[in-house]
């Protein structure tokens, strides 16, 4: 199964939840995840190997996808092992459009979108959306708000919703903007950081489980 986390535009808090979700799934389920970390920054992987200083277990390996490889996973045949296996194949992808991941948003399993309300992130996010179309994405796309404010007021939601939901799973559950959610590691999650991802990653599980027709 391949599982990508992906956006247009940095600072949505794509690979915080894509580390939270690694790890809410490796406490929840015994498939094995592999991760690998396809964004320019490296932020997992650098995370993930600072972390080998804390006393505790690896929960999953983080691979890096060097800038100087032109298209990996471009061969379908090993996109389709990827895709049938009962492993967990997780991918962090650049908040850019690069023709050199095409092939995973074309052929993921499931594409997790982050977004924010505020005017530069809703419109990044339906332009990544229109890309998404250009390619002819045959993903199951799940749109998740992040770093979403309690009790404020944003004045494009109502309208952003509906249109996002034209064109994937929008969830219902936000993931609120939570300090804890900051200094985040890839060992696990604490008490306050899973109660924060607790109720949209359960809504993310249901979904690609019925889709599926799986039990993760």
């Amino acid at each position: 199964m391949i599982i990508t986390f992906a956006t247009q535009k940095g600072g949505t808090g794509k690979t915080t939840l894509a580390i939270a979700f690694a790890n809410y799934i490796s406490s929840i389920s015994d498939r094995k995840i592999n991760v690998f970390d396809f964004d320019y920054q490296r932020s997992f992987f650098q995370k993930w190997k600072e972390d080998e200083l804390l006393d505790l277990p690896k929960l999953y390996a983080v691979e890096i996808i060097g800038q100087e490889e032109e298209q990996p996973f471009s061969d379908f045949e090993t996109i389709l092992e990827l895709k049938k296996s009962e492993e967990i194949y997780l991918f962090d992808l650049a908040g850019t459009l690069d023709v050199k991941y095409s092939d995973l948003l074309i052929y993921s399993d499931f594409i997790i979108i982050p977004f924010e309300y505020s005017d530069v992130s809703a419109k990044s996010t339906l332009v990544f959306v229109n890309f998404l179309g250009l390619l002819e994405s045959q993903a199951n796309r799940i749109f998740i708000r992040s770093k979403y404010e309690m009790n404020y007021k944003y004045l494009n939601q109502e309208g952003m919703d509906e249109e996002l939901s034209k064109y994937g799973n929008l969830l219902e559950s936000p993931v609120y903007k939570r300090n804890c959610l900051q200094i985040i590691h890839t060992r696990g999650l604490t008490y306050w950081q899973k109660y924060a991802v607790k109720n949209p990653f359960n809504e993310l599980i249901t979904y690609i489980n019925e889709t599926l027709a799986i039990t993760l």
